[in-house]
Order: structure tokens, then C-alpha cells, then sequence
């Protein structure tokens, strides 16, 4: 089992990373939003843009999910922005945020053809205050379905980019959506005892994953929006990943299934969090 420790530092200061193991498929009561499929594309990680990030925080602790501690969730140098992160078997939650205003007022002045600015400002402008972090099975930018803008940063190795979809400055309506280069990926676990792989300098990280409520895998993630065109390009690709699904409603909204919903549990952390958790 090859491990790669780059991660460690780059998503988070002491980020695990490593190849997943798979020897598990049990059968359990779902309750289903969509299943579809893409050839390409996943899912890696979800983030909801926040004003009040420690009562968002907080939120998401009072239903039994356990946070990285803020010393090890990494500011975004040179962006202007930080998080605070729930990671789970096969992904994250990002709680994104302004850390510093004059940074990141003139990241936006530079990059002025990304929607970080509009998507911050989500409360007065109506924008969806959700981003899909997506990654391609075998990453080629060729395969990359949609049209998209490279994005550079001085915490990147010189010639990796993120790359985001020229829709989500165009259509604030939908999810922001961008592709993470291979380096940045989250790596998958299937069990939580495939946790014990990743090495023992890094064992305190082990715990990140273990959740007081039981919560192991996102399964179904459906995510709503207000006057979409499910016809544009970014909408029809997505639409395509596997588990999950963007939807017309009233509303922001993101809906977040965790191991189909075993236990029978819902949580609707509105207004704190634009949230519905079901466990």
C-alpha cells in the first residue's frame, strides 16, 4: 500500500492521505434521493460558504460530527480564505470563509474571472453558497466536461491548477463547481479499521474520522438551487455523478445522505447552516 504524504500538509497542516483499501460491500436500508452515473467524474468534497463560521461549526458538533481543531485547518494562502472541516470515509465537509478581507479582496482583483467574490457575498446577491469539489477517475484535462478556467495559487506546485467551470462565475444560480488536481484528491477509506493504515506519526488523525453519531460515508448528496437551467453544461455533467443530484427548488438547500440513512435519522440545522443531514 504506497501512501503519499504531500497531502499531509496541502489540504490540511496534517492531512491523511493514502490508498484505499476495498473489501467490504454490505446491503443496508437506503433511503433514495438519485443514483446516476458518470464516466469520469466524482465527487471529493462539498463546500457551504458561511458568514458565522464558529456557530456553523457548532451546528454540525451539537448533531454528533466531530471537527478538525482550527490549528490544523489550513488558511488558503494567498486567497484570503480558511475553513473548518468534517472528514468522513470517502470525502469532506468545508465550511469555507473570509480569514482575511484585504487578501482576499485582491486575490479577486487578480483572478476576476472567478466567482469567490460573489459566492461570499451569497446573503445579498442570491448566489448559491454551495461548491462541488469534483475529481476525475483518471485525471486528464481533456476529460473535463465543460468549459473551465485554470486557477493557480502560490500554496501549489508551479504547474498545478484547480480548475473551475466558467458556468459558476456566468450562473450564480448554480453550485460553484471546479477539479481538483491529483495531488489535492481526497483518498477513500471503505472501513473505518482501514484507518490503521495511515502511518503513526500521523495516528491522532485517525479520530477525525470517527464520529460520535455514527456517521461513516456521504451516500446520496442532493443539492438545491433557485432558477437553474438544468440544461447548462456544468448542470447536465453533474447530474451524471454517481449519487448525486441538483434540483429546481424555492430555495438553497443542500441535502447530505450518510450510509443511507441507517439509523432513520434527520436533522435540519436551518438557519445556522442551508443543511439537512439524514443518518
Amino acid at each position: 500500500m504506497e501512501i503519499n504524504t504531500y497531502k499531509y500538509i496541502v489540504i490540511l497542516s496534517l492531512l491523511v492521505t493514502l490508498t484505499s483499501c476495498k473489501d467490504e460491500n454490505s446491503k443496508k436500508r437506503t433511503r433514495q434521493v438519485t443514483e446516476s452515473v458518470s464516466s469520469d467524474l466524482q465527487v471529493d468534497h462539498l463546500n457551504i460558504w458561511v458568514k458565522n463560521s464558529e456557530k456553523a461549526k457548532q451546528r454540525l458538533i451539537d448533531i454528533g460530527f466531530k471537527a478538525i481543531p482550527d490549528s490544523l485547518s489550513a488558511i488558503h494562502k494567498g486567497q484570503g480564505t480558511t475553513g473548518r472541516y468534517f472528514y468522513f470515509l470517502n470525502g469532506y465537509l468545508e465550511l469555507i470563509f473570509i480569514y482575511n478581507q484585504d487578501v482576499f479582496d485582491t486575490n479577486n482583483e487578480i483572478n476576476n474571472t472567478l466567482d469567490f467574490a460573489e459566492r461570499s457575498n451569497f446573503k445579498k446577491n442570491g448566489a448559491s453558497p454551495f461548491s462541488i469539489a469534483l475529481k476525475l477517475k483518471e485525471y486528464s484535462l481533456d476529460k473535463i466536461p465543460f468549459k473551465k478556467i485554470a486557477y493557480h495559487q502560490e500554496w501549489m506546485k508551479t504547474n498545478d491548477n484547480i480548475y473551475s467551470a466558467v458556468n459558476s462565475k456566468n450562473n450564480l444560480a448554480e453550485p460553484s463547481i471546479f477539479v481538483v488536481y491529483p495531488e489535492l484528491e481526497s483518498d477513500t477509506f471503505e472501513t473505518l479499521s482501514d484507518l490503521n493504515n495511515i502511518p503513526e506519526e500521523y495516528a491522532f488523525a485517525r479520530d477525525f474520522y470517527k464520529h460520535p453519531n455514527g456517521a461513516k460515508k456521504i451516500t446520496n448528496i442532493l443539492i438545491k438551487s433557485t432558477d437553474l437551467d438544468l440544461k447548462t453544461e456544468t448542470i447536465k455533467s453533474v447530474n451524471e455523478i454517481e449519487n448525486l443530484s441538483i434540483k429546481n427548488s424555492s430555495e438553497h438547500l443542500m441535502e447530505l445522505y450518510f450510509d443511507h440513512n441507517t439509523q432513520g435519522k434527520e436533522y435540519d440545522l436551518r438557519p445556522e447552516l442551508p443543511l439537512i443531514i439524514y443518518l
